[in-house]
């Protein structure tokens, strides 16, 4: 079985640990899978492109994160989505995903949701 040594962890792995990439020796790249994947999380957090879109800081985007339960609902959260208002982009907070959803489905429509509420009344 070949070997490489990992440009980044320096441990000696299995070719099969590296990814493919033609024009570099053994047509492997330099890291292997596991340092990629680390590299990648931490350079390209996958949450930059919500803060981008919304126009939020890091710091900001850190603090709804630490929001545990559903602001609407309050079942604790699995599955954090943040909530903004599709036409000004603001951020109103964090939901889960039934809720956030269901705002969507509704397309945030205030008349919709009371005639909903009227119903759910009898």
């Amino acid at each position: 079985m070949e070997t490489k040594t990992c440009s980044r962890c320096k441990v000696e792995k299995p070719t099969d640990r590296f990814s493919k990439r033609n024009g570099r020796p053994l047509g492997l790249q330099s890291k292997c899978k596991d340092c990629e994947r680390e590299v990648r999380m931490k350079y390209y957090r996958p949450h930059d492109t919500t803060r981008r879109k919304l126009g939020i800081t890091e710091d900001q985007y850190d603090a709804l994160m630490t929001t545990t339960h559903c602001q609407i609902c309050q079942v604790p959260l699995v599955k954090k989505c943040i909530d903004h208002c599709h036409t000004t982009n603001k951020v109103r907070g964090v939901l889960c995903n039934n809720c956030n959803t269901a705002l969507g489905l509704v397309g945030d429509n205030l008349d919709t949701l009371a005639r909903m509420i009227e119903y759910l009344n009898g």
